[in-house]
């Protein structure tokens, strides 16, 4: 039943075409000659600054030749790198090598909930798929917070037509949040007009958009197990809304544009 609607659950395009995904080539070691012999700490810091720079400007390719600097030539340990290298290898559509820089972070710590989290995100795109669930697993009991990983654990299930146990995740995930009092004090008819708006970080909305599309393809398989049991002599009403809810994930819900299946953001500089 669910599979049909496959397509609005893969909703980071690069998941959608694995095989575009360009094969890994081995790099040579860069040239890196700004503070050459300096302390490492120094030349570290003035990498990693110029490798965000780069990045924040959408200028890629610079960007990792920055971090391919620290993990390469100055300091392979460095963890920060390697998560930051990984992200831009992703938008590179390099996903085996992106791979490999999140296992290498998670190898020199086995606490980043986040590299968990966008390793499995890259399994996804390569349809390893029990290895993404391991992963988004992972990242949740790691950190009971990071709704991200919830948001990737329940779509995982729903790929795997278990509709019930995505609902429980998402469930899970805002059971995690203070989203509920949040809206209790926004739908409150006493709330004055010019209250200030709460603040909180929007991911913690996420789940409930996801619950609203699991609970719809319920109904939708409600609907579809009526109308087969039913034959021909299904009530109208029921087919006609079967069919209206179906044109609403056709043409309004399509989620391929990439902002919900989520990598993690992840800021070297707060670590």
């Amino acid at each position: 039943m669910i599979r049909r609607f496959i397509p609005i659950l893969l909703i980071i395009a690069m998941l959608a075409v694995p095989s575009m995904a360009q094969e890994a080539t081995p790099q040579p070691p860069p040239e890196c000659p700004t503070l050459q012999g300096q302390p490492t700490d120094m030349r570290v810091s003035y990498y990693m600054g110029e490798g965000m720079g780069y990045y924040q400007s959408g200028a890629l390719s610079q960007a990792r030749h920055s971090f391919d600097c620290i993990a390469m030539v100055i300091d392979t340990d460095y963890v920060p790198a390697f998560m930051m290298r990984g992200a831009i290898l992703t938008q590179l559509r390099l996903y085996e090598e992106a791979v490999q820089d999140y296992t290498r972070a998670i190898q020199l710590d086995s606490s980043l909930a986040e590299a968990y989290n966008n390793r499995g995100v890259l399994y996804m795109a390569l349809a390893q798929f029990n290895r993404a669930e391991s992963d988004f697993q992972q990242a949740v009991e790691i950190d009971a917070s990071f709704i991200e990983a919830y948001n990737n654990q329940a779509i995982m299930s729903a790929l795997n037509d278990d509709l019930d146990t995505a609902i429980t995740i998402l469930e899970t995930a805002l059971s995690q949040t203070n989203a509920a009092s949040i809206l209790i004090s926004l739908e409150d008819p006493e709330r004055p007009e010019n209250a200030a708006f709460p603040e909180f970080d929007p991911i913690i909305a996420r789940p409930f958009a996801l619950l609203g599309i699991m609970n719809s393809l319920k109904a939708l398989e409600n609907y579809d197990d009526y109308i087969t049991l039913t034959r021909g002599g299904a009530d109208g009403r029921i087919t006609s809304a079967a069919g209206t809810l179906e044109s609403q994930f056709t043409f309004e819900l399509r989620l391929d544009d990439g902002s919900w299946l989520l990598r993690a953001d992840y800021n070297p500089f707060n670590q």
